[in-house]
C-alpha cells in the first residue's frame, strides 16, 4: 500500500468514527441541551449525509498543491543542470542539458551504471597505431606503424600484400572525401574507425581523392587507379562486418573487400591459409588495449557477381524478412577470403574517467560496462579505468563458451564461485561475449541474474544494441534503479530502456544525447551530475513531498478535532477563503525556498560519496519518515486546537474569530517547522519563510478591512489582544519544543554520519574523509555488524522529527572492511544477497 492508498483508507476510517460519534453523540446529548434538535423521523439518506460532510472536511488531507509545486522545483532542478558551468564542456562547447525534468531526484538513487565503452569511456579519436600484413608486424618499436621504416619501404616498394591492404583500408568504408578550395583533402565519416583507417592509408601514399556516384578515384605513389563500386554490403551488429564490391576500370576485374572483427572475418579464410599469426596478432593488440579489425578480400568471376548481384537486388526489395534474407544473400559472398591483415587503433580514455568511476564506485553504485570490443581490448581497458582490479585485489571470472552445455558448465562455475567468494573483500568481477550471453539470456536467464546481483562489476563484450537493452532490463527486473550511458546510435535502446538515460555529446552524434534524459559532454561529468544535483534534487523532494502532507494533515486534524466540539455536525472551523489561502499562498511559497537548501556542500559530498547510501536506501522518504510527519502533523493540530480553545473558551469570541486564531498558530507552527528543517540559509529562503510569514498578516489586515468580507475588523481585533500574542508565543513553544529537543538530541548524542560531516563544515575544522569518518562511525556500526551479514527487510525503526534519519540496511552477504555505512537493502528476493561496495 502505498502513501496515497494509506491516507485515502485514513480518511475514510476518519469518517466512519466520525459518523458513529455523531450517533452517539444525538443519543447522549439529546436531552442535555435544549439548542440540539434532531429530527425523530430522519429521511433515509441521511445515512450518508454526515460521512460524505466528513469525507469533504477530509479532502484537504491530499494536498493538491504539491503536484503543481514538484513539477515547479523539478524544472528548477533541470534548470541547475543547463546553467551549471562545471558541467559545461569546453573542448566541444557542449553544456550539460536535462530533456527530462521528472526525474531529478532519482539520479540521487542510482544502484547501477551500465555504460558503454567507446566514445563514452574513450575519447574516441582513433588512431592508427600498428598493423599485421601477411603475417609481418609493423609498428611495434616505434609504437606507431605510420613511422615504421620496414612499412613504408614495403609501400615504396609495390609490396603485393601492402598493396591490397591499403586498397581496403581506402574503399572498404561509407567515407566522403571533400576536396578544400585549395586542394587539402578531408574526409567525412560515420564511424571514427573508418576515418582512422583513411586517414592512415593516405598517409601511407593510398590516398582517396573522390567519390562521385559509384565512382572512387585513389591516388597512389603518383599513379591514378580507377574502381567502380559495384555495391556495398552494410555493417551490422549481428555479421559484424561490412564488404564493398568494386571492379578495377583497367583490368575489369572484380573484388570482395572486407573488413570486421577477428571472430567475424578469420573464420572466412579460405582452405589451407595459415592465420595463426593473425589470431596471435589480435590477442596481442588486444592486451595493449587497442581496436582490432581484420582485413581480407577475394577475386570474384564476373558470372559469379551477376548471379549474386539478382539475389541481393531481390534480398533488397523484399518486403517481409528484408534484412535477414539480405543477411543470408551477403553470407553467400563473404566465404574463401584471403586474409590480409589486422588492423590496431587506439582509442584513450577521456581524462577524468578512473577518478570518476572510482568515486561512484565508492558511492555504492556498481558498473556495467557493456562493449562491442573484444574481450581483452575490454578487460584492458576496464584495468585502466579502475573499473575492475588486477590480482591479488581483484578476481576476474570468465563465462565461456560456444555451446549451451559449455556457457552452463562455466555459468555455474562462476556463480559458486561468487557465493563462495562474495563474503571476502576481494573484488570480483565477471565478464562474458556475446555469444554466451545470447544462450545465457535465452536458457539460463534466472541463473544470470542471480548472478547479477551478487557481482558488483560485469564485462560484457561484442554485445548487440538489442542484448543492451536486455541486459538494462534484467536489471531493472530486480527493481535496482539503473543508469545507461552511451555516445553513439547503438545505445540509443539501452538509454531508453533504463530508468535514466544519460547521452554523450560525441563523435559520433548526438543521436544518444537526444533520445536520453540528460545530455552531457563528457563522462567525468556523471560524477557531479549523480553526487551532486542528483542527491541535492532527492534530499530537497523528499523535503518537499512530506512537508505538503504534514501541512494538509495539520489543518485537516484541526478540523476534525473541532468536529468533536461542535456537535460532530460536519461544521468547517474554516471558511473557503482561508483555506484555499492557506494551501496555495500562505504555506506553498516558503516551502518552495526549499530548492535553494544544501545540507553539505558540493565539495564535501564529493569528497564522501559514501553518503548518497541514504539516497539509495531511501531514507528520506518512505513510510516510516511519513509516519514520522504524520505524528508531527497530529502533535501539532493537537496543541494548536487545545490551546486556541482554552485561551478562547470563555471569551465572547466570534467563530472568525476562533478559526483565525487556530490558522495563525498554525501559520506561526510552519514557518518556524521550515526554518528548523533547512540546512543552509539565503536572502532568498530568508524572504521567501519570513516575508510569506508577514505576507499573511498583511493580506489579512486588508481582508479586516473590507466589511462585505465575512472577517470585518477580525484581524484588527485580535492583533489588539495580549491574549493572542501570548497564544502565539505558546504554541510555538509548545509545538516546536519537543522537536527541537529530540533534534540536539540526535545531532549532539547519536548523529549520523551527515550530522558529523556538518559540525566539521561549521566548527570550519579539518575536512572529514572516508578514513576518519570511518573512525567517527565505529561505535555505530559495531552495533549493526553482527546483523549484517545476513538478509534482512528495510529497518521500519523510524525516528520522528528527523529529516536525516539513517539509511535502512540493505540485504548483504557480509560487510567488507571498507564498508562505513550498514549496506543498504537490495529490493530482490531474499535468495539474492547483495554487497554494497563502499570504496
Amino acid at each position: 500500500m502505498d502513501i496515497a492508498e494509506a491516507i485515502w483508507v485514513g480518511s475514510c476510517i476518519i469518517d466512519s468514527m466520525c459518523f458513529q460519534g455523531l450517533r452517539v453523540d444525538e443519543s447522549s446529548r439529546v436531552s442535555m441541551q435544549w439548542y440540539v434538535k434532531y429530527d425523530d423521523d430522519e429521511p433515509w439518506y441521511q445515512i450518508l449525509v454526515i460521512p460524505l460532510r466528513f469525507e469533504l472536511l477530509c479532502s484537504i488531507m491530499i494536498p493538491i498543491s504539491i503536484k503543481v509545486s514538484l513539477d515547479f522545483v523539478k524544472s528548477l532542478y533541470a534548470k541547475f543542470i543547463d546553467w551549471d558551468e562545471e558541467m559545461y564542456d569546453k573542448e566541444t562547447d557542449t553544456p550539460a542539458h536535462a530533456a527530462n525534468t521528472a526525474i531529478s531526484e532519482d539520479l540521487g538513487q542510482v544502484e547501477y551504471i551500465l555504460t558503454d565503452k567507446t566514445g563514452t569511456l574513450t575519447e574516441n579519436k582513433m588512431i592508427f597505431r600498428r598493423c599485421c600484413i601477411g603475417g609481418t608486424l609493423y609498428g611495434n618499436e616505434s609504437g606507431d606503424a605510420l613511422k615504421d621504416v620496414e612499412l613504408l619501404n614495403a609501400v615504396a616498394n609495390n609490396s603485393p600484400h601492402v598493396i591490397k591492404f591499403l586498397t581496403v583500408m581506402a574503399l572498404c568504408n561509407t567515407v566522403i572525401p571533400i576536396k578544400s578550395p585549395s586542394g587539402q583533402i578531408s574526409y567525412k565519416a560515420q564511424s571514427q574507425d573508418e576515418d582512422a583507417l583513411v586517414n592512415a592509408a593516405s598517409n601511407l601514399h593510398m590516398v582517396l581523392v573522390s567519390k562521385n556516384g559509384n565512382n572512387a578515384e585513389i591516388h597512389f605513389n603518383r599513379r591514378v587507379v580507377q574502381y567502380e563500386i559495384l555495391d556495398v554490403l552494410e555493417f551490422t551488429s549481428d555479421r559484424k562486418r561490412m564488404s564493398v564490391l568494386i571492379s578495377d576500370s583497367e583490368s575489369g576485374k572484380i573484388f570482395l573487400l572486407s573488413k570486421g572483427a577477428d571472430e567475424a572475418i578469420l573464420p572466412l579464410a579460405y582452405s589451407g591459409q595459415q592465420i595463426k599469426t593473425f589470431i596471435d596478432a589480435v590477442d596481442k593488440y588486444a592486451q595493449l588495449g587497442l581496436r582490432t579489425l581484420c582485413l581480407a578480400w577475394r577475386e570474384l568471376g564476373l558470372q559469379e557477381y551477376l548471379e549474386w548481384s539478382r539475389l541481393f537486388k531481390e534480398a533488397n526489395s523484399a518486403l517481409i524478412d528484408r534484412e535477414w534474407k539480405v543477411a543470408e544473400v551477403c553470407q553467400k559472398l563473404e566465404h574463401t577470403l584471403d586474409i590480409l591483415g589486422i588492423s590496431a587503433i587506439e582509442d584513450r580514455l577521456q581524462a577524468g574517467v578512473p577518478e570518476t568511476i572510482e568515486i561512484l564506485r565508492q558511492s555504492g553504485i556498481n558498473f556495467w560496462m557493456l562493449t562491442g570490443d573484444k574481450q581483452s581490448t575490454a578487460i584492458q581497458i576496464a584495468l585502466l579505468c579502475n573499473l575492475i582490479s588486477s590480482e591479488p585485489k581483484g578476481q576476474l571470472l570468465y563465462i565461456n563458451g560456444k555451446t549451451e552445455d559449455e556457457v552452463a558448465r562455466s555459468l555455474e562455475r562462476v556463480l559458486l564461485t561468487m557465493r563462495i567468494t562474495s563474503s571476502e573483500p576481494k573484488e570480483l568481477a565477471f565478464v562474458v561475449d556475446g555469444w554466451a550471453l545470447e544462450i545465457i539470456l535465452t536458457r539460463y536467464k534466472e541463473a544470470f541474474t542471480e548472478l547479477a546481483v551478487l557481482s558488483k562489476t560485469a564485462i560484457c563484450c561484442r554485445v548487440t544494441p538489442s542484448q543492451k537493452a536486455q541486459l538494462v532490463k534484467l536489471l531493472k527486473s530486480c527493481d535496482y534503479r539503473t543508469l545507461a550511458i552511451g555516445d553513439g546510435g547503438n545505445d540509443v535502446r539501452m538509454i531508453q530502456q533504463a530508468h535514466i538515460g544519460v547521452g554523450i555529446s560525441g563523435r559520433e552524434g548526438l543521436q544518444a544525447a537526444r533520445a536520453a534524459d540528460y545530455s552531457i559532454g563528457k563522462f567525468r561529468f556523471l560524477k557531479r551530475l549523480i553526487l551532486v544535483h542528483g542527491r541535492y534534487s532527492y534530499n530537497r523532494t523528499a523535503f518537499l513531498s512530506q512537508y505538503s502532507f504534514y501541512k494538509s494533515l495539520l489543518i485537516c486534524f484541526i478540523q476534525i478535532l473541532f468536529s468533536f466540539v461542535s456537535g460532530i455536525a460536519g461544521t468547517s472551523l474554516f471558511n473557503s477563503v482561508s483555506l484555499m489561502a492557506y494551501n496555495v499562498f500562505y504555506t506553498s511559497i516558503p516551502v518552495l525556498t526549499t530548492v535553494l537548501d544544501k545540507d553539505l556542500s558540493e565539495r564535501t559530498v564529493t569528497q564522501n560519496p559514501e553518503i548518497l547510501l541514504y539516497c539509495q536506501a531511501g531514507r528520506l522518504l518512505n513510510p516510516s519518515t511519513f509516519a514520522g510527519w504524520f505524528g508531527r502533523s497530529l502533535y501539532h493540530a493537537i496543541v494548536v486546537f487545545l490551546i486556541t480553545i482554552h485561551v478562547y473558551a470563555n471569551e465572547k469570541s466570534e467563530m472568525e474569530e476562533l478559526s483565525m486564531v487556530a490558522l495563525s498558530g498554525s501559520i506561526w507552527l510552519q514557518a518556524f517547522v521550515v526554518t528548523l528543517e533547512m540546512n543552509s540559509f539565503t536572502f532568498v529562503q530568508f524572504l521567501g519563510i519570513w516575508g510569506n510569514f508577514a505576507a499573511f498578516y498583511i493580506i489579512n489586515f486588508g481582508i479586516s478591512s473590507i466589511p462585505s468580507a465575512g472577517m470585518y475588523t477580525i484581524m484588527f481585533r485580535l492583533c489588539r489582544q495580549p491574549s493572542y500574542w501570548i497564544t502565539m508565543l505558546l504554541i510555538s513553544g509548545v509545538g516546536m519544543g519537543p522537536v527541537l529537543a529530540l533534534k540536539y538530541f540526535r545531532y549532539t548524542y547519536s548523529p549520523s554520519a551527515i550530522n558529523i560531516l556538518q559540525k566539521a563544515e561549521r566548527s570550519r575544522g579539518p575536512m572529514y574523509t572516508l578514513v576518519n569518518l570511518e573512525s567517527q562511525l565505529r561505535l555505530d556500526n559495531n552495533a549493526t555488524d553482527s546483523i549484517s551479514s545476513m538478509p534482512v527487510k528495510k529497518s521500519s525503526v523510524y525516528e520522528p522529527l528527523l529529516s536525516d534519519s539513517p539509511m535502512a540496511s540493505r540485504r548483504s552477504v557480509a560487510s567488507s572492511s571498507f564498508d562505513i555505512f550498514q549496506p543498504a537493502q537490495s529490493r530482490v528476493p531474499a535468495s539474492y544477497p547483495r554487497n554494497i561496495k563502499a570504496s
